[in-house]
């Protein structure tokens, strides 16, 4: 059992309670949090100006293209998604153990306990099988092909059934429908019900562009030659509205959602659905940025996550939700830098299904602790300085124990 305590301890509870000279106890679970706590054990005090607050969480990354620096093409959307098709299995293969182990020192290195990851292939499982941090694996299905169907939901069960042999406590299973214009519905239909038959989390890529747009609406567009080149299927096999509501009763994350319509959000909200951010890959891939007011005024909680190597040049949580601060100028930045917190926090455990992401008791004692550069008078604008003077922590617990 461990007790600290810290001049500032954010919660992350339903109220926000952040406590002044706060106290946690936990061991692998959390036992207690609060001031003058009474308990059998010596304290360790983290010193001036500490922080202690949940340990961050990653909802969606894509660490088959770790390797990724300068080889991809940024600026426009259908320019890096030709890129991605003509480079990948070179990134693939110039990502092995090592590529694999300096991604996961990022994330612990800048307080990352949990992150989800898409997995095309399956050959990244017996890299994050022992990962030091606790990892969704979201097996991905991808393919338009009517006749290939059946072929392709068979490997896509092998997968699952290997990835299966890694569970434990920290390697849990999630499902993943790449996007509505690159999976055949039949397909679909066979992935939700499987997801809702082992309740498994559901992540799918929607609305990242003005291409995809264009697509799914009107059957035009750059999508269009697109798909007439690489894979001769030249209209659509679904709408949005009948995409949406394909994962009615399930735990999904809808990703980007950049170019969601009102109607669409408003779905979205009505299935209990979720979307994960990414404002860096948003930016380099120069498709717009989420309204994030519009989110919010239809209820629709929103994680924060850094994608991919393939459209970012950082696995750093902290310094994604600084770009999301500086990018949202409509937004006041005190409050948004709540909303941003809770994104990675709380927002982030349930997406991904986890008992973390809040300082509670019970919840799995997944903490980070660091030191912001001085005092803050004003408690409410500790989420506001926390995002600008933090990159990295001092120490990093996950089910209350310290990972170096």
């Amino acid at each position: 059992m461990i007790k600290l305590k810290a001049d500032y301890v954010l919660t992350m509870n339903e109220k926000y309670e952040i406590i002044k000279n706060g106290e946690i106890i936990f061991d692998e679970k959390i036992i207690d949090v609060g001031v003058n706590l009474n308990y059998d054990i010596n304290e360790i005090y983290l010193g001036k100006n500490s922080v202690i607050m949940p340990a961050l969480i990653n909802t969606h990354t894509h660490l088959e293209f770790s390797s990724n620096q300068t080889l991809l093409e940024y600026g426009d959307f259908m320019g890096w998604l030709n890129s991605v098709l003509e480079n990948r299995e070179e990134l693939f293969n110039n990502c092995k153990s090592d590529c694999y182990k300096q991604a996961i020192k990022e994330m612990k290195k800048s307080g990352i306990c949990a992150f989800g990851q898409i997995s095309s292939t399956g050959n990244d499982l017996k890299y994050l099988k022992y990962s030091p941090l606790k990892v969704v694996y979201f097996n991905e299905i991808i393919g338009s092909n009517p006749a290939a169907v059946d072929m392709l939901y068979q490997d896509f069960l092998a997968r699952i059934e290997e990835s299966k042999k890694a569970q434990n406590e920290k390697f849990k299973i999630g499902l993943s429908i790449h996007s509505p214009y690159s999976v055949h519905p039949i397909l679909m239909k066979k992935v939700i019900e499987l997801a809702k038959e082992e309740n498994y989390p559901l992540q799918t890529h929607f609305m990242e562009s003005k291409a995809e747009r264009k697509w799914l609406s009107k059957g035009e567009g750059e999508f269009k030659l697109f798909f007439e080149k690489h894979f001769k299927n030249a209209k659509p096999l679904i709408t949005p509205e009948e995409f949406i509501m394909q994962f009615e009763n399930t735990n999904t994350t809808f990703i980007h959602a950049v170019h969601a319509n009102d109607e669409e959000l408003e779905l979205i909200s009505k299935i209990n659905g979720k979307i994960a951010h990414c404002p860096i890959s948003n930016r380099l891939l120069n498709v717009g940025i989420l309204n994030l007011e519009s989110v919010k005024n239809y209820s629709i909680p929103y994680s924060v996550a850094t994608d991919g190597k393939s459209s970012n040049y950082s696995l750093n949580l902290f310094k994604e939700i600084r770009a999301a601060l500086l990018m949202h100028t409509d937004l006041h930045p005190k409050y948004l830098a709540k909303d941003l917190l809770k994104s990675v926090t709380i927002n982030a455990a349930n997406s991904l299904g986890l008992n973390n992401g809040s300082l509670e008791k019970e919840k799995e004692a997944d903490i980070i602790t660091f030191k912001l550069p001085s005092k803050v008078n004003d408690l409410e604008l500790i989420p506001l300085q926390i995002i600008l003077h933090t990159n990295k922590v001092d120490n990093l617990y996950i089910n209350g124990k310290e990972i170096k």
